[in-house]
């Protein structure tokens, strides 16, 4: 199981996005050869990332490539609610912010520790296994 951040599925979907050409290929790559678990919230905010930079159109018509992907989608519970609450209080130090400590929660629950994102403060928790397709510039 791999959980993909929303970073990396912004600069996946928009090409001219600088890592666009990083992230490509290990998100296609992930796609056949794992199962890929996101919440929600990432789902939402992909949308509001596709829709503001790309517009309705284009940023509808990706989002809808994104939704048919094989993909679990958490939904995010009252009890996750109260999971990444405390994840943001255990790892705030760390410059993680709310957004983040839903993925915290979704992938704690499941015991998943894999994630490919660009996000400094993600990398730091100590339980994550992250992976960064983003080549350095």
């Amino acid at each position: 199981m791999l959980t993909i951040d929303t970073n990396i599925w912004a600069y996946y979907f928009d090409g001219d996005c600088p890592e666009h050409g990083s992230v490509v290929r290990p998100v296609e790559k992930a796609l056949k050869s794992e199962q890929i678990s996101v919440n929600t919230i990432i789902v939402m905010e992909l949308a509001h990332f596709l829709v503001k930079s790309l517009g309705p159109q284009i940023g509808g018509e990706k989002l809808d490539q994104f939704l048919r992907f094989p993909l679990m989608i958490t939904d995010f519970n009252y009890q996750h609610t109260l999971s990444a609450i405390e994840m943001l209080k255990k790892y705030s130090h760390l410059g993680l912010g709310g957004r983040d400590a839903t993925l915290l929660a979704m992938m704690n629950g499941a015991g998943e520790k894999r994630i490919m994102t660009h996000d400094e403060a993600l990398k730091k928790v100590d339980w994550l296994e992250p992976i960064d397709p983003v080549k350095p510039a």
